[in-house]
């Protein structure tokens, strides 16, 4: 990460190293493990999150029906 900042920060015509970082293998370091675990249980419930949210169709046909019908109470 820190080759990634360095690169960033300095002018880059005059940047002549090329460098590859790969993000689909890369692994924690030990003073990792502990940080990329607790995002990893946070990205996980972060997709099921979203997909509850794509999935998302509305209310709007059931608030209608319980304005409607305000005695019944199967619809409130």
């Amino acid at each position: 990460m820190g080759n990634l900042i360095k690169v960033l920060t300095r002018d880059i015509d005059h940047n002549a190293a090329h460098f590859f970082l790969d993000f689909e293998n890369a692994q924690p370091t030990e003073s990792e493990k502990e940080i990329y675990n607790q995002v990893n249980v946070v990205l996980k419930d972060a997709e099921g999150i979203l997909e509850d949210l794509q999935s998302y169709r509305g209310a709007g046909h059931e608030i209608r029906e319980a304005i409607q019908h305000p005695a019944d109470e199967k619809l409130q």
